[in-house]
């Protein structure tokens, strides 16, 4: 069952368990309209013609420009393809604008291209065009040290934005995000970690500027094409590894695949694998008989199988390293399951916290850091507070470096 989450409840978990195992998801279609990002424009009798381009998506059927200028309607501004672009020219006043790209009708992305970007107050960003009274397009391209580009994987095409001063020998932040949210997640973020870091974040196949799998989609072959990703990309160790909600599972297979590479990680409100299977054996079988076919499976974008590989989850099972570690918990993300089910709060939240404790522990210098004010996106609700996390590994990695270089 596909669940919509309204605006006044992204931060909570509820509905059924198996979204609780993840902890998901901030409206997974990346809609962006909201009532408080309608344009701040002001007529002009010359209105300035604009060209917008989404480069190198030669497989997609459709692309089509949505915003504020045409209300976010995905049907009215089709681009159009030449080669592997696609592009649309529309004539703009003087103004504000917000927009992305929708491809294939389905997949939001903001535009690579520009660095310009304005959260939506809904857990959304979208990218930001401003046209001056010179009739000027302001979008505030790439900087410098910036790496945009969608890699082949093996047969699809996935999309890696990476930020900051790359320097030999010093630690790569690498982000991935919680189910059926894209690299936009962290885009409040990355900027201020490439302050002190090389920081990439990437899309997961189905999602944002990312090609679809052409595989089965499971949680090993998301670590596989992340690990060809970084590759290609020129990407390698040391490298340390954030992730939210599902990502947080991810990153910790990547690390149990390829552990001499991860030096330092940052668990985000991370969903454990074990959470679906412990909170879902409390609900009794006359209950769940009262939610109809499919009420438990997850659904996403980005189709998942997650049926129980024995391999991937003795993995998980197994990881320990002794690497700076940061679990971040949120106060504020606590099971609120629905109507029948409301008598497991409690017993849901004791496991969760149970499972937050079990990750502090893969480490034997972990730390557990309460988000006070946060629900379960702590980089949306306190985004100084996963930078400073973020920092702290970073540190703590090169402390280390020192440390041993100073006992040779």
């Amino acid at each position: 069952m596909r669940t919509r989450v309204s605006a006044a409840k992204r931060n909570r978990l509820f509905l059924p368990s198996s979204l609780l195992l993840f902890g998901i998801v901030s409206g997974v279609n990346c809609f962006a309209q909201t009532a408080s990002s309608q344009p701040n424009l002001q007529t002009t009798t010359e209105p300035a013609s604009i060209t917008f381009r989404l480069k190198d998506h030669p497989n997609a059927k459709t692309v089509a420009l949505a915003g504020t200028f045409n209300k976010w309607n995905t049907q009215s501004t089709p681009m159009t393809r030449k080669g592997a672009d696609w592009s649309v020219s529309i004539k703009l006043a003087l103004g504000t604008y917000r927009y992305k790209f929708v491809v294939d009708k389905d997949r939001w992305t903001v535009d690579p291209e520009n660095a310009r970007t304005e959260a939506d107050g809904e857990g959304h960003v979208n990218s930001l065009l401003i046209i001056d009274e010179n009739r000027n397009s302001q979008t505030l391209r790439l900087k410098p040290t910036a790496f945009h580009r969608r890699i082949d994987v093996g047969g699809h095409k996935l999309y890696i934005n990476c930020e900051g001063q790359a320097r030999k020998g010093v630690p790569i932040v690498v982000m991935d995000s919680g189910l059926g949210n894209s690299s936009e997640s962290w885009l409040g973020i990355q900027p201020k970690v490439a302050e002190f870091a090389r920081v990439c974040i990437y899309d997961r196949a189905g999602l944002g500027n990312s090609d679809p799998s052409i595989h089965t989609q499971t949680i090993t072959q998301i670590v596989l094409d992340l690990h060809n990703l970084l590759a290609r990309a020129g990407v390698s160790g040391p490298l340390i590894l954030v992730g939210h909600s599902l990502g947080g599972i991810n990153v910790r297979l990547y690390a149990s695949m390829y552990p001499k590479a991860i030096v330092g990680m940052v668990l985000v409100d991370s969903a454990h694998e074990e959470q679906f299977a412990r909170m879902d054996a409390l609900i009794p079988e006359e209950i769940k008989k009262q939610f109809p076919p499919g009420a438990f499976e997850i659904t996403s974008p980005e189709k998942i199988d997650f049926e129980e590989n024995s391999d991937r989850k003795a993995r998980l099972a197994k990881w320990r390293a002794d690497i700076p570690l940061v679990v971040l918990t949120a106060a504020y993300a606590k099971p609120d399951p629905p109507g029948p089910l409301a008598f497991l709060a409690p017993k849901w939240e004791e496991i969760r916290q149970e499972l937050q404790q079990d990750l502090v522990h893969r480490s034997a210098i972990g730390k557990q850091v309460v988000a006070t004010r946060s629900g379960h996106f702590i980089h949306h609700d306190e985004p100084e507070l996963v930078v400073s996390a973020i920092r702290e590994v970073f540190d703590a990695t090169r402390k280390q470096k020192v440390g041993a270089a100073t006992k040779r």
